[in-house]
């Protein structure tokens, strides 16, 4: 069996690739509304609105107290917190407390004292004054939910898992009888939760519609707590409060593929590359009447270009587009505390549970153990008890792994995962 493991036997630094991790992750209690978003969508992706009645559970989503904390604790930018009147946006000086210049810092680095004398000039909500405008019937929009509220966070992880696309959560909050802007369209696609009160939503035709379907015509309906709407990119829609109260809606935004914005990115891709292979950069004429000379420049290369995509690898470099959108494994940092404090409780028989997926290999000498954007090397020996970790589906203990390692070394492995947010008390 060996020497026991010593802690100096493990060494973690940041990952060496940002390739997504794929496959099981556990999340926090009633996130996964993302999956089942996914699933009642079916196919109306990029094509058609879909209403769906009572299908989010609300307990994964944020309340009017939890907006109330998250203004509360003043950790929001001036970029993340907009308010809207009458499809005005007003001067965050009229809701922004800014906060006072740093005289002096005991800090050596002048861009650590940089960074500070930004936040505190940039200010934060007062929630005195954010709360007045609402009562005087503005809109607040909040940017970036996901990255304070570790339940949306986990949402958008399960649904960028479950789609491989990027997202994000905006938050909505309107007074009784408010219109926040006009009708307007939005560059990515959104599904909207509803979670307190109601509102109005009229939605003309789609994009895929008007080319599609001549009998597509406006609707209008009304979204209540637990309701979900699925609005495709570039819809044309418009949304009201009703008069009965307050309304909260949470959003995940993201943009959904479409053939002729792929076929762009490729074209695009592939004519660059054509371009340098012929070494096509020179600098164009800048003297007016230029342009007949450039256009019989380009002609012959464009021509090249056309004959060339004849032998194009269309699909490498469909995938290589592919692999500049899908999501990253977001860091893993809230809890991070609490991890390693959670580490010093673990004994041999405490269950554990792996919170991300594990991806193995085996490269000079060592094991190589990536999880989020961490990677874990260790020695040879641990192999056996990792891949069993990455393959368990429940709950497990130290002394269960592989005792290829024995019951000091495999509890001092499954400690330093803790430590590193990798594993979790079961």
């Amino acid at each position: 069996m060996g020497q026991p493991l010593a802690e100096t036997d493990f060494n973690t630094t940041d990952a060496s690739s940002d390739e997504p991790i794929l496959g099981a992750t556990h999340y926090p209690a009633g996130t996964e509304v993302a999956a089942k978003l996914v699933k009642t969508i079916g196919s109306h992706w990029g094509k058609r609105p879909l209403h769906a009645e009572g299908v989010v559970d609300t307990s994964a989503l944020l309340t009017a107290e939890d907006l109330d904390r998250l203004i509360d604790s003043r950790t929001l930018r001036v970029s993340q917190l907009w308010v809207c009147n009458q499809g005005r946006n007003l001067p965050p000086s009229t809701y922004m407390s800014v906060g006072e210049q740093p005289r002096s810092r005991s800090v050596s680095s002048t861009a650590d004292v940089r960074r500070i004398m930004t936040l505190a000039s940039e200010g934060s909500p007062d929630p005195v004054k954010v709360a007045q405008h609402v009562a005087n019937g503005a809109s607040l929009t909040i940017n970036q939910v996901d990255q304070y509220i570790p339940n949306l966070r986990a949402m958008c992880e399960q649904f960028e898992t479950e789609t491989h696309i990027r997202a994000g959560v905006i938050l909505f909050v309107s007074p009784p009888s408010a219109q926040a802007f006009s009708l307007h369209a939005d560059p990515h696609d959104i599904i909207v939760m509803q979670t307190h009160g109601t509102k109005q939503w009229e939605i003309h035709p789609t994009v895929w519609e008007r080319e599609n379907d001549p009998t597509a015509d406006i609707r209008r309906l009304v979204m209540k707590p637990g309701d979900m709407l699925y609005v495709p990119e570039g819809t044309p829609h418009v949304v009201r409060t009703n008069e009965d109260g307050l309304s909260i809606h949470q959003t995940i935004q993201f943009n959904v593929p479409r053939y002729d914005k792929l076929a762009t990115k490729v074209l695009t891709q592939a004519f660059e590359q054509y371009c340098q292979e012929q070494r096509f950069s020179g600098a164009a004429p800048i003297l007016r009447g230029g342009g007949s000379r450039i256009a019989e420049d380009l002609a012959p290369r464009i021509a090249g270009f056309a004959e060339a995509l004849k032998n194009i690898d269309l699909g490498a470099l469909v995938d290589q587009h592919l692999k500049s959108v899908v999501p990253k494994q977001r860091t893993l940092a809230t809890g991070r505390l609490v991890a390693i404090a959670a580490a010093d409780k673990v004994t041999g028989d405490t269950l554990l549970r792996r919170t991300v997926p594990f991806n193995i290999t085996v490269q000079d000498g060592a094991v190589h153990t990536v999880f989020g954007r961490r990677q874990l090397s260790s020695p040879l020996t641990t192999e056996k008890a990792l891949t069993a970790i990455a393959e368990a589906d429940d709950s497990f203990t130290s002394d269960a792994l592989s005792d290829e390692l024995d019951a000091a070394s495999r509890l001092l492995l499954c400690q330093r995962l803790v430590r590193e947010g990798a594993l979790a008390l079961a």
